[in-house]
């Protein structure tokens, strides 16, 4: 494993200010700001997808959402948390949870994709 930013033992260089920028997390993981917003998970149900209870979910709204990737939608205006599967001409939300049916997608139901999510952020508990 590598550091991004080196932990120094010993002097520290005067220069060494101008030879690496700052971390910045927001710039690593915000690629269209003005299409991004965070949301934070409740429950578990994609918790083999490494979405935990309490994650900060980043979403991307400018990102179409296609077969396989994880997305905040409204059904019946009721937010969820799913992974978005296409199987022919037919669309599903689908959790990771298997006691929790699959959502069937028909023409007429109720639904918007809000975004699709990049990047989650949790705490690591020790």
């Amino acid at each position: 494993m590598k550091l991004s930013q080196k932990a120094e033992t010993g002097f520290v260089s005067p220069a060494a200010d101008h030879l690496q920028k700052p971390l910045d997390l927001e710039g690593l993981i915000v690629h269209h700001p003005a299409a991004t917003f965070y949301v934070r998970a409740e429950g578990n149900a994609m918790q083999a997808s490494g979405i935990h209870d309490g994650d900060i979910l980043v979403v991307d709204r400018s990102i179409n959402p296609k077969d396989g990737t994880i997305v905040i939608a409204a059904i019946e205006e009721e937010p969820i948390i799913r992974k978005l599967v296409k199987r022919g001409s037919r669309l599903f939300l689908i959790s990771d949870a298997p006691k929790i049916e699959p959502i069937t997608i028909h023409p007429d139901t109720n639904w918007l994709a809000w975004g699709v999510v990049t990047h989650v952020i949790h705490r690591y508990k020790s």
